[in-house]
């Protein structure tokens, strides 16, 4: 379908550019590469006004899906080949691969290319925490159920409204999760959203990942994300929401997260019951 005929305010996928090789390489330029989101934000006098994800950002997660769904299980094509499939610059490629190796997606071997990252000893259930759009496993397939166990809208109130930068007055909403793998518990996952910025949530979307909901129904762009480990002993709720023992002591997880503006818009405490799960990091000392 010609970019013409596209409703305002709906996402398409580009599937094919057409034109002279110098208006090509303009288009690409501005983020118009095959596989790029584009959406029509409206007409005037015939004229398109448009807004296009960075094609650096669609080229990787193309690639990270095709990871994901074992499509690469070793090494990556040479930046040639991958500038060809892709139809763009060297530099946008390099571009999508620092992304996936900023976030431990892949590794860099010096003279041979860039490979599928591989979890340590081989490992079952690590999962990558540098991804903020639903869990990713590190080298193996990983799904989990959720049991939505209270969704409501509060008033943020003192603790959550320091974490997030709002008012104790402003409303968020509070979504507890109980997650499981495999029909064995996972998670305990207790989550602010702030309500100006996530406006509905419902039962059936938080029994998802609510990042992927959130990010393609109002288009949220989730940037980045600060990270707390620490020890946690269950209380008596925690021990009963999650059927364990009181006290016992967990891998608990605390997060807050920031749109691209750095607002933070969301907080959340996980405690972790797999005994064989492993959270990855990938670190890079940037400031060498």
């Amino acid at each position: 379908m010609p970019l013409s005929m596209v409703n305002a305010g709906e996402p398409f996928t580009i599937k094919r550019i057409g034109g002279k090789e110098e208006v090509k390489r303009h288009l690409e330029e501005l983020g118009f590469v095959v596989g790029g989101v584009v959406t029509v934000v409206s007409e005037i006098n015939g004229s398109l006004i448009v807004n296009v994800k960075e094609s650096r950002v669609a080229i990787g997660k193309d690639m990270a899906s095709k990871i994901n769904n074992g499509f690469y299980t070793d090494r990556l094509p040479s930046e040639a080949d991958l500038m060809e499939k892709y139809a763009t610059s060297r530099n946008t490629i390099r571009n999508a691969l620092d992304a996936l190796y900023n976030q431990g997606v892949i590794k860099r071997v010096q003279g041979s290319g860039c490979f599928v990252n591989r979890p340590l000893h081989g490992r079952k259930n690590v999962i990558n925490m540098a991804n903020k759009v639903g869990f990713k496993a590190l080298g193996a397939d990983f799904s989990l159920k959720s049991k939505v166990l209270k969704l409501e809208v509060i008033p943020a109130g003192k603790e959550i409204s320091g974490y997030l930068g709002c008012s104790e007055e402003d409303s968020v909403y509070r979504v507890q999760r109980l997650r499981f793998n495999e029909d064995e518990v996972f998670s305990l996952e207790d989550a602010y959203y702030l309500k100006s910025i996530v406006p509905y949530l419902f039962k059936e979307a938080c029994e998802q990942s609510i990042f992927k909901f959130i990010e393609e129904v109002y288009g949220i762009d989730i940037r980045s994300g600060d990270e707390y480990i620490s020890v946690h002993e269950l209380t008596q709720a925690e021990a009963q929401a999650s059927e364990s023992n009181v006290g016992q002591a967990v891998m608990s997880i605390e997060e807050i997260n920031y749109l691209k503006n750095d607002i933070a818009f969301n907080y959340s405490r996980t405690y972790y019951f797999r005994k064989d799960f492993t959270a990855y990091f990938h670190i890079g000392n940037y400031l060498r």
